[in-house]
């Protein structure tokens, strides 16, 4: 199947220097004993799978998180080292391929843990996992129930060692938020229990960046991994977590104006007339649009920058372009002009969160969006 290249218009530039500083501004919040897992699935949140976990390994991340096997297959294949957390799991048919790059899955179920055993003495080698306990995201694991026993039964495979114990929180960044309170003191009374009875566990992850933005109280004693994802992209879990950590948004979107022109007082604009004139208006028409990862929710909602100055988006956003007002601007831009609709221009700043709430979404999808869709570097 062949893909379609993306416009030469648009470019999403990547600061690996904005993700180093975002994991030692984290890691300033981290108590003693507690390491870094550097969450690297969907391609990074957009953002470059093997570009982005080969800087967090130079910065010393413990470990890395990747949704899917064949992630962490890629990144052995591009040379990346250490561990490499798998957070959906495997197939019993994908155990080979776990064992044969030494991928650390989260399981819950027994046959899967079974499977990873068999998988590991047929290659001679010793697989590690992690066993998923569901304490409140009512998503994947085992009930708290039934963890301890499932965890005594898997503990005794051949050739399978466990790292730790891992689940997620269903709220988090949220200072003081009684759900998260509630899913860490399951947690950590289970994985207490669980290290009395001899396992060490020192793996074992709760937290991920809402977790460790605003920390829940009853969370687990160190050792063990934190998952960082969003936040060492800029992003943010919950708008109650904006300011707790110096955080610099990591990626940049842009485009050009395609064409500038006059429109008429009551003209309306794009698909719906969705926005009319109220006077004679210079409009700038971008050549970005939803087909390249931009929302369309943000239709009357968002603003773009162009040199340094905000123009707002007018009428729905299009297919490949979308419609912005120019009034104010002085000199006005012309055709082929930069246009910054994700990161910063001039003393201005675009962040994904902001988009994302113009859009009524969120900074994770707006990135893997992005990222996805368009041509992309890299700078350090």
């Amino acid at each position: 199947m062949s893909r379609v290249a993306p416009s030469p218009d648009n470019l999403v530039t990547v600061d690996l220097a904005a993700i180093s500083s975002n994991l030692a501004a984290l890691r300033a919040l981290l108590p003693e004993g507690l390491g870094v897992a550097g969450v690297v699935k969907a391609d990074a949140y957009g953002h470059g799978i093997v570009p982005v976990a080969g800087r967090l390994k130079t910065e010393g991340a413990e470990a890395l998180a990747v949704a899917l096997p064949n992630e962490g297959a890629l990144l052995r294949r591009a040379g990346i080292q250490g561990p490499i957390m798998v957070f959906m799991g495997l197939t019993p048919e994908q155990a080979p391929l776990a064992v044969a790059h030494g991928l650390s899955p989260f399981l819950g179920v027994w046959d899967d843990f079974a499977a990873l055993s068999q998988a590991a003495q047929a290659a001679g080698k010793q697989a590690t996992c992690h066993l998923k306990i569901d304490t409140g995201m009512s998503r994947l694991g085992v009930t708290p129930e039934e963890a301890l026993d499932l965890l005594e039964r898997a503990a005794a495979l051949p050739g399978l060692k466990i790292e730790g114990l891992a689940s997620h929180l269903a709220t988090s960044g949220v200072p003081g938020d009684a759900t998260a309170q509630k899913q860490a003191q399951v947690f950590s009374s289970l994985l207490a229990e669980a290290r009395r009875r001899g396992h060490a566990l020192a793996g074992s992850s709760l937290e991920a960046s809402g977790g460790v933005l605003a920390p829940p109280a009853g969370a687990p004693e160190p050792p063990g991994l934190t998952r960082l994802g969003i936040s060492l992209y800029g992003g943010l879990p919950a708008p109650q977590s904006l300011g707790i950590a110096p955080l610099r948004t990591a990626m940049r979107f842009t485009s050009r104006l395609a064409a500038v022109r006059r429109v008429p007082a009551g003209a309306g604009v794009s698909y719906g007339h969705t926005w009319k004139a109220p006077r004679d208006t210079w409009l700038g028409v971008v050549a970005a649009g939803y087909s390249d990862g931009y929302p369309r929710h943000a239709s009357n909602q968002a603003q773009v920058l162009i040199q340094g100055k905000p123009a707002p988006v007018r009428g729905r956003v299009c297919m490949n372009a979308i419609m912005v007002d120019l009034t104010g601007f002085d000199p006005l831009p012309q055709p082929g002009e930069e246009v910054v609709l994700l990161g910063r221009s001039g003393e201005r700043e675009i962040t994904a969160d902001q988009l994302g709430e113009w859009a009524g979404t969120i900074s994770y999808e707006i990135t893997c969006s992005l990222g996805a869709a368009n041509r992309r570097r890299h700078r350090s």
